[in-house]
């Protein structure tokens, strides 16, 4: 066993370790632990076994295995990128409807009898 595999077998266990608690914690969904935990076990069998990435990899048509994993880290940044854009969407949407209903709430219903007020106030 090289260092790298042991100073990664340590921080891929911590993270696997931390996402189970925050599982248990209720911090993040079941779902997502999930996922997480795969990712974190793929990555140790990837590691402690280099030779099953390549053999994943010629199955696929892929040269090697470290393209392999490229690859994959790729795509799984994509989804990423999409899966926090839609968020951000959804976020933007939900604040433009909140704004919205809260200038409808001032008095005179506009932002703008609002500011009349105060200024009346001086």
């Amino acid at each position: 066993m090289t260092v790298f595999q042991i100073a990664a077998f340590l921080l891929l266990g911590l993270a696997l370790a931390a996402t189970v608690t925050m599982a248990v914690r209720n911090r993040i969904a079941g779902r997502v632990a999930f996922a997480w935990s795969l990712l974190w076990i793929a990555a140790i069998v990837a590691i402690a076994r280099p030779q099953l990435t390549v053999t994943v990899a010629n199955a696929l048509g892929i040269a090697r295995g470290a393209d392999l994993v490229f690859y994959l880290a790729i795509l799984g940044m994509l989804v990423g990128f999409f899966a926090v854009f839609v968020r951000m969407r959804r976020f933007e949407t939900e604040m433009t409807r909140v704004v919205r209903e809260l200038a409808l709430r001032a008095p005179g219903g506009t932002a703008e009898g609002k500011r009349n007020e105060d200024a009346g106030r001086d």
